[in-house]
């Protein structure tokens, strides 16, 4: 039987796939803002560290405890100094944070930083 409009149906398939791909696009673009969210976070992190390293090594090289000023400038940059370790005149730091992720998931990430003299 023709249908009344001269053969042409209307399915309605164009609309599911339309809301399909849009479906997709959303979901990429989701879980795109997710992993660069992520991204930024571990690159703060990993700055975290190296100014909490560059500050301990010099507070080491005048004869302070570098660790202590590492570790306040690792919490200043909401990172949280997880180690400590005077290796010969550089100072090997490893600094920990969480990175919230959608369903209340937390993955911790970690940055390591070493500095000391030229």
């Amino acid at each position: 039987m023709t249908p009344p409009d001269g053969g042409h149906g209307e399915g309605g398939f164009a609309t599911v796939w339309g809301m399909a791909w849009i479906m997709v696009c959303l979901c990429l673009g989701w879980l795109t803002l997710v992993v660069a969210g992520a991204v930024a976070r571990q690159h703060h992190l990993d700055g975290a560290a190296d100014l909490a390293a560059l500050s301990g090594a010099a507070r080491l090289q005048r004869g302070g405890d570098g660790c202590y000023a590492a570790n306040k400038i690792a919490a200043d940059n909401d990172a949280e100094l997880l180690s400590c370790t005077v290796d010969g005149e550089d100072l090997v730091i490893e600094v920990v944070d969480g990175v919230r992720l959608p369903m209340g998931l937390v993955v911790r990430i970690v940055a390591e930083a070493r500095a000391g003299p030229a």
